[in-house]
């Protein structure tokens, strides 16, 4: 890595840039996860079509009676045989149809923010691996940056010195050295080509193995992120855990309604006929309507009562839980921004000017009085070593910000 390159200002920088959004349109596109969660979602939405719609199907009624002259009620000696056509209708009291679609409401609301909390994770695992890449990437220079490194002190070592002493044992260990480094390059070749397959899961495509353009800030650290007061109620975590509770509440409210009597209203219509050469009877017409009575209620209804608003209370809790969480977990992830921040900046501006300066003393020192490059190759060891933690704490900035972007996802503007 060049010395430009570390002495690099680490300051506010554009968030991601946009050809991230490329990979986001066609894992929001093409992702089989996100599909059959928009799947649910429209079922849960029929569903409550179908609540507020109607409340039951009516009830067809066909019947045929058939009384022989000898068995009663044919006590005229008239046979008695007969053909019922009718409907029957259950007809639900208003709270307990308005309860009724609330849940069902409820219910299709909570799909709908699972899906949007889907479309947000989504969007997370793709900035990851995104982001993920680019460390790859960024490892990749590094790597190659070291590599010269060795290099350089492999000819300082191989130019003849009367003073040096054991040159042959410091040749082979900058050989090794060089070895390892090219082994390191292998591997992170390896981990790229697996971030690009992990991404085309996520993407439901086949991509182009090029990340060129790709965030070309990633260096720079993000901007810290302070939420509004609001931002955590606002948030889909939370009003997926709100949206339960209401629907627990009608649930309730259902299971209270239950306890009122419903009405069953039936109608039918019977044509009553005799035998051939006797007395033929007339048609009847049939009404009728029935009430359930809760007489079971303290085996039955109280306890299912009971178990509703042990649910409801379950609800709350969790409504509680979550608020909480959220605001723990982002003010946990502001503070790891912070302080990567620092870290970050003292490794731009002191640990690896010192390391890449430590190295250049031993080369010319080597140079000079033909010293040993034990020192040399220490150095370099530790200045890779303080590069690549760089590198991996920028990702983990990068992460922590896309993390509170998704805890405080709104989810698509109405």
């Amino acid at each position: 890595m060049s010395y430009k390159i570390i002495l690099l200002a680490f300051f506010t920088v554009p968030l991601m840039a946009e050809s991230s959004d490329y990979y986001i349109g066609l894992a929001f596109e093409h992702n089989a996860r996100l599909s059959a969660e928009r799947q649910l979602t429209a079922a849960a939405d029929s569903d409550y079509r179908r609540e507020s719609t109607f409340n039951e199907n009516p009830e067809l009624m066909v019947g045929v009676m058939n009384v022989p002259v000898n068995t009663f009620p044919a006590i005229n000696r008239d046979s008695m045989s007969n053909l019922s056509v009718g409907i029957s209708q259950r007809i639900a009291l208003p709270w307990e149809s308005h309860y009724r679609k609330t849940a069902a409401a409820q219910r299709a609301a909570t799909s709908g923010i699972n899906l949007e909390l889907s479309k947000a994770n989504l969007r997370y695992e793709v900035l990851e691996k995104l982001n993920a890449l680019k460390f790859y990437e960024e490892r990749g220079k590094n790597l190659s940056d070291a590599k010269k490194l060795v290099t350089a002190t492999m000819r300082v070592l191989a130019v003849p010195r009367k003073e040096a002493r054991n040159v042959a044992g410091q040749i082979l260990e900058a050989r090794a050295a060089l070895a390892t480094v090219e082994n390191e390059i292998l591997n992170n070749g390896y981990e790229m080509e697996k971030i690009w397959l992990d991404l085309e899961a996520l993407c439901g495509r086949t991509l182009t193995r090029s990340s060129e353009g790709l965030f070309a800030d990633w260096q720079n650290l993000p901007a810290t992120v302070t939420p509004e007061k609001e931002a955590i109620r606002t948030a889909l975590l939370y009003r997926k855990a709100e949206s339960e509770v209401r629907a627990q509440q009608a649930m309730l409210s259902l299971s209270r309604a239950a306890l009122f009597p419903e009405v069953r209203v039936s109608a039918a219509y019977m044509f009553r006929q005799t035998v051939p050469g006797m007395s033929q009877g007339e048609d009847m017409v049939s009404l009728s309507a029935s009430t359930p009575l809760p007489l079971l209620y303290p085996l039955k209804n109280k306890h299912e009562i009971e178990a509703q608003d042990n649910r409801l209370r379950a609800a709350e809790q969790m409504l509680i839980d979550t608020e909480r969480q959220l605001t723990a977990q982002v003010a946990a992830e502001q503070a790891r921004l912070k302080s990567l921040t620092a870290s970050i900046h003292n490794y731009a501006h002191a640990i690896l000017p010192a390391h890449i300066s430590a190295h250049r003393s031993h080369l010319a020192n080597i140079n000079l009085m033909g010293g040993s490059a034990a020192e040399a190759l220490i150095a370099y060891r530790m200045y890779l070593t303080a590069g690549e933690e760089r590198l991996k704490q920028i990702r983990e900035a990068h992460s922590a910000l896309y993390r509170i972007q998704y805890l405080l996802a709104k989810g698509d503007e109405k």
